[in-house]
């Protein structure tokens, strides 16, 4: 008898697969915690990786390890360098669109010492966040530190510079020599030629910025030269290294408005020379010059009587007609000077001093306002421009030239008394003193018969015979004749001496010759201190022959 075989079926998994399935459990898990544990990855440019080791340098925000650099590489086009850095998590939100990364390392700078604990850890790199709402992976390595923080209070502003000198970021904001903010950035505006520079001040300093505070630079040493010896002033050590910015208000100035955050101003090389440009409200005009325009020099003033009214901008002034400069015109000798008047020099409050003067300047010029060139030193040869009433001026009008308004001119100074003078001689020359003293002989012999007439009815009886009061007015009347007689010989001797070929009338020829001898040699004279009004004091200067440049 046969036994039937008895088949089991055995499980097609083993248990021993068990183990193997806990581990990837285990490992998905593990990578799953990483990834989730692991935060952003961001990327750092930087124009080179001098001291930025991968799985060494840390970043960090106010000493807070907050990531750390994981791989270097240069870029494609290899001019940059790339570091790749891990973030936590936990400062996610930190990587705003704003933000600012910088290399901490030790410096030494007017703000004191700094970065001396990465000599023995290495260097690390300072992340500043920003106030965007904006994230990015994307970063630029800044070459300087973040000079001030966005939890510090106050306010930021702008200043351009055309003349003055370049300063440094970090450079100080001083009001009255008391530090209130310092330069925050500083960028060169190639199009403008011109320096831009972005100030913090801080709080409360920001409300001492009004609308009419000035700007200058101040090199912490100021020189006084004066009757009372020389002055020497200095500040503290950083403002003598560095120099600094002043700010402040011109003299006799009560604050203005309290300028807003973002508010651009002007920062001049000198208080004085802030003081001259800080008027922005101004109309351009043209003076047509008859005379030598030498010694006036672009920045001169512009008086009236004494009062400083405008600046000159340019001399000759640069106004094109039909392709040709405006000063050598065929029909027009004259020298057009580009003047500006400022109508915060008027009157404090430019907008009135504006309506004031355009409302009033036609009837002034109708009155006899001129413009002329006065010497304003003698030592220098520098003139400037001066308005004034000129009376008997000649009829004239405000003018158009191209776009500016012509300002009618007048010549003046020494040319002016030359002519004057030479007026004068022209006149005396002119007199017909002859035909005057034939006049007064002819008058003169008229009397004379006139006298003879009555002393002869005097002496006949039938008038002796006439009543008392008629004898003594004859008597009175004959007395008046012979007095009258006697003055008109002493005039008829002392206009003798007037006559042509007496001895005084040809000293008062000679004179004549002589004022007019001085009137020719006057004229070089004249034009010599009109070209150069120190010719007196220093020789004449003449133009250099021109060299031949080499080919």
């Amino acid at each position: 008898m046969t036994e039937t075989a008895e088949i089991t079926k055995e499980p097609k998994i083993s248990a021993i697969w068990i183990i193997p399935a806990i581990a990837l459990l285990v490992g998905m898990w593990m990578l799953y915690q990483y990834q989730a544990n692991k935060g952003p990855t961001i990327f750092i440019e930087m124009p080179q990786a001098e001291g930025i080791i991968a799985g060494k340098t840390e970043i960090k925000v106010r000493s807070v390890k907050i990531g750390q650099i994981d791989h270097v590489r240069l870029s494609d086009t290899q001019d940059s360098v790339i570091a790749r850095a891990q973030i936590d998590k936990n400062y996610n939100n930190l990587l705003t669109d704003d933000a600012k990364i910088w290399v901490v390392k030790p410096r030494i700078d007017e703000t004191g010492i700094s970065g001396m604990s990465t000599l023995l850890s290495g260097v690390y790199l300072e992340f500043s966040p920003g106030e965007s709402k904006e994230l990015k992976e994307r970063f630029k390595l800044q070459d300087e530190p973040a000079l001030i923080g966005k939890d510090v209070k106050g306010g930021r502003f702008k200043l351009m510079s055309y003349n003055a000198e370049v300063l440094d970021v970090s450079t100080g904001i001083f009001f009255k020599n008391y530090k209130i903010g310092q330069i925050e950035t500083a960028t060169f505006d190639w199009e403008n030629q011109a320096m831009k520079y972005g100030v913090f001040i801080k709080e409360p300093y920001q409300n001492l910025i009004t609308m009419n505070s000035i700007f200058w630079v101040n090199a912490g040493i100021e020189i006084d030269l004066s009757a009372d010896g020389i002055n020497i002033n200095t500040g503290s050590l950083s403002k003598l290294l560095k120099g600094g910015i002043s700010v402040g208000l011109p003299e006799q100035q009560a604050p203005g408005e309290i300028a807003q955050d973002g508010h651009s101003f002007s920062l001049s090389q000198s208080y004085k020379e802030a003081l001259e440009e800080r008027f922005y409200d101004f109309d351009y005009y043209l003076i047509e010059f008859e005379q030598s325009v030498r010694g006036l020099r672009t920045g001169a003033p512009v008086e009236y009587r004494g009062m400083r009214v405008g600046t000159v901008v340019e001399t000759p002034a640069n106004v094109i007609i039909d392709g040709k400069p405006a000063h050598f015109r065929n029909h027009n000798t004259a020298v057009p000077v580009l003047i500006k008047v400022e109508y915060g020099r008027l009157y404090h409050d430019s907008a009135s001093a504006k309506e004031y003067w355009q409302g009033s300047l036609k009837g002034w010029i109708e009155s006899g306002m001129r413009a002329s060139l006065k010497p304003g030193n003698l030592l220098t040869g520098a003139v400037y421009v001066d308005f004034d009433i000129y009376p008997d001026a000649p009829q004239a009008h405000l003018g158009k030239l191209v776009q500016y308004d012509v300002f009618p001119s007048i010549s003046s100074g020494i040319t002016v008394l030359a002519d004057q003078v030479s007026d004068v001689l022209n006149k005396v020359n002119n007199l017909k003193v002859e035909d005057s003293l034939e006049q007064m002989q002819a008058t003169f012999t008229d009397y004379r018969a006139l006298a003879n007439e009555m002393r002869e009815l005097l002496s006949q009886k039938d008038t002796q015979n006439l009543p008392g009061d008629f004898n003594r007015n004859f008597e009175k009347m004959t007395k008046s004749m012979e007095q009258f007689e006697v003055t008109m010989r002493q005039f008829d001797k002392t206009m003798a001496s007037y006559q042509a070929g007496s001895e005084l009338h040809h000293q008062i020829q000679q004179t004549l010759k002589e004022f007019k001898r001085l009137s020719e040699g006057l004229q070089p004279l004249t034009r010599g201190l009109n070209e150069q009004p120190n010719m007196l004091i220093f020789d004449k200067s003449l133009p250099a022959d021109p060299k031949p440049r080499k080919q």
